[in-house]
């Protein structure tokens, strides 16, 4: 069996190893990821020595079939403390599989049909607003039109008018954790995270208690480069009262809506009979708005960018969308929007709105073959993935038919990662399948949007893979 020695290296893109200190740096990692043949390779940070699945297969092994011998990050739950808390996307062990149970019925594809009119309505207001003549970015717009879904859908409340209140919120926490990336301090944070548990598992009486208090201290982001910075902090505030506000809002309503917010309020532990605190209802509802908004609203700024710049890929939309006439899209009709949908894929293809999954070894464990040691970070790229010419020819090519079923059959399930696999797959998938298609028929159905040709949008990666600058483009009237 190999060892990690063994492996291709990676490029370094500065002192602290194989990440950098900038977007570019992560994507021509990233690339460098994709251009490897074997199925493994390693990087590293500062002295850490870390694993990068390269193939199909080796990110399978990672994400799925060898699952439970990993764990999320620490270091990423840490960057995302402040954010998420213990919500769905950091937690783990009980805490996540007791969460995972709990919020799983409510998203699958049968529950959320009824969501697919609050989506229509929500294009349709944010179409009814565009001036014909009037130049706008659109991924402002998909911002709008995605916070505003999730709003309406899971909690029942109208986020519209705060669309650019909560976003500009939103965006400096991520923007927070994408300048910390690469910092040095996340490693010596993860090692008190460590040190205080190893401390709290080995002693016992009073220092076990205060071992204990040190470690749950460490899992907020104290050591971290800004984490007491004013806006930052402001931030988080407005985004911890506005979920609080929605809590008080059912309790003063008897709990009696039938929406997510209510379902978590109203759950009880299997084991101890208990209700979640407010808190943990809070790390939930702000985790899902985050990831319900902020990926599906990426994706749609990237499928129309993608469409104005390829005349004949818009003419086939338009057509899609024209073909229900004046009917509405009352209901979820994957048939009916079956090119729409393979441009979302396409776009999420290109552009995957979470570009890596970061997983540390839990035991000793072969991955393709070699030795993988306990605690070694393994970064899973979906963007590596994504643009693999051995699995993508022309990579870089806008195909939507990439994603008829006959093509789609040929490659390895774990070559398309936009929502990642294995037990973790984000739980919101079958929502945003829904959304994106549905979002972008109804808006064609009444606009058409003209893209600078000449302008090349490069992604921004800041913690998800935003267009840098947005998507300027002119909006015409249908004739």
């Amino acid at each position: 069996m190999q060892q990690l020695r063994d492996l291709p290296r990676l490029p370094n893109y500065g002192l602290s190893g194989s990440f950098g200190a900038s977007a570019a740096d992560r994507i021509a990692l990233q690339t460098a990821v994709s251009r490897v043949t074997g199925h493994l390779a390693r990087g590293r940070v500062l002295h850490f020595p870390v694993l990068f699945p390269c193939s199909p297969e080796a990110a399978h092994e990672v994400l799925v079939t060898k699952a439970k011998s990993f764990e999320k990050a620490p270091g990423f739950r840490v960057l995302l403390h402040t954010l998420a808390g213990q919500g769905l996307f950091t937690s783990e062990g009980s805490l996540w599989r007791r969460q995972r149970k709990l919020m799983s019925p409510l998203f699958q594809p049968a529950p959320i049909h009824h969501y697919a009119e609050c989506m229509r309505l929500v294009a349709i207001r944010a179409a009814n607003a565009m001036t014909p003549g009037t130049t706008l970015d659109l991924a402002h717009e998909t911002m709008r039109i995605a916070m505003s879904v999730v709003g309406k859908a899971l909690f029942d409340v109208d986020t519209f008018d705060e669309a650019d209140a909560l976003g500009g919120a939103l965006t400096t926490c991520l923007r927070w954790v994408d300048r910390n990336l690469a910092s040095p301090a996340v490693a010596l944070h993860v090692l008190m995270l460590d040190l205080t548990e190893a401390a709290a598992e080995r002693t016992t009486g009073r220092a076990k208690s205060l071992a204990q208090r040190l470690h749950e201290r460490a899992a907020a982001p104290f050591l971290l480069p800004g984490a007491r910075d004013p806006e930052l902090l402001a931030a988080a505030r407005l985004l911890d009262e506005r979920m609080q506000a929605m809590i008080d809002e059912r309790r003063a309503s008897d709990l009696s809506r039938n929406d997510l917010m209510t379902r978590l309020l109203t759950a009880l532990d299997a084991d101890t009979g208990e209700h979640m605190s407010d808190r943990q209802v809070r790390d939930e509802a702000i985790t899902l708005f985050v990831a319900g908004h902020e990926t599906t609203a990426t994706a749609l700024a990237w499928s129309f960018y993608l469409l104005a710049r390829d005349p004949a890929a818009m003419a086939r939309a338009q057509a899609e969308a024209d073909a229900f006439g004046d009917a509405p899209i009352t209901s979820w009709q994957p048939e009916r929007l079956a090119y729409l949908t393979r441009v979302f894929r396409e776009a999420m293809r290109l552009y995957p709105p979470l570009v890596m999954f970061a997983r540390r070894s839990l035991e000793d464990v072969e991955i393709a073959g070699t030795h993988v040691p306990a605690r070694t970070i393994t970064i899973v790229s979906a963007y590596a993935q994504h643009h693999r010419a051995r699995t993508y020819p022309d990579p870089q090519r806008f195909d939507p038919d990439r994603w008829l079923p006959e093509r789609e059959a040929e490659r390895h399930k774990s070559a398309y990662l936009p929502f990642g696999a294995g037990p973790r797959v984000c739980i919101g998938i079958h929502f945003a399948m829904m959304e994106g298609p549905i979002v972008l028929a109804t808006l064609l159905r009444r606009h058409r949007f003209e893209v600078d040709p000449r302008r090349t949008i490069d992604p921004d990666d800041f913690a998800t893979l935003r267009p840098k600058g947005g998507v300027p483009a002119v909006v015409r009237a249908r004739v």
